[in-house]
């Protein structure tokens, strides 16, 4: 939970600002794009993996099946940070 505590400080730190520029958009969509893309990135290089190990066997692929966790572990995450109040 520090993880999104700390991320939540900065981002609340960054709308403190009296001047927003570029700067402060550019963190923040890029603040976004980690909490919400880094987990389906991995979640598919993980079902891509085993994809890789046991090939040939079963017909579920765990690439697609990764990608759809990390989908879903970026809503949370995003949730979390933004929608969630009880993280301050």
């Amino acid at each position: 939970m520090d993880f999104y505590k700390e991320i939540r400080k900065k981002i609340e730190e960054a709308e403190k600002r009296e001047k927003k520029g570029i700067f402060f958009v550019i963190s923040y969509i890029g603040s976004i794009s980690i909490i919400f893309i880094l987990p389906v990135v991995v979640g598919a290089y993980i079902g891509w993996w085993i994809d890789g190990k046991y090939k040939g066997e079963g017909t579920v692929s765990w690439t697609i099946t990764g990608i759809l966790i990390g989908i879903m572990i970026g809503i949370y995450n995003i949730y979390q940070i933004f929608y969630k109040k009880e993280i301050k």
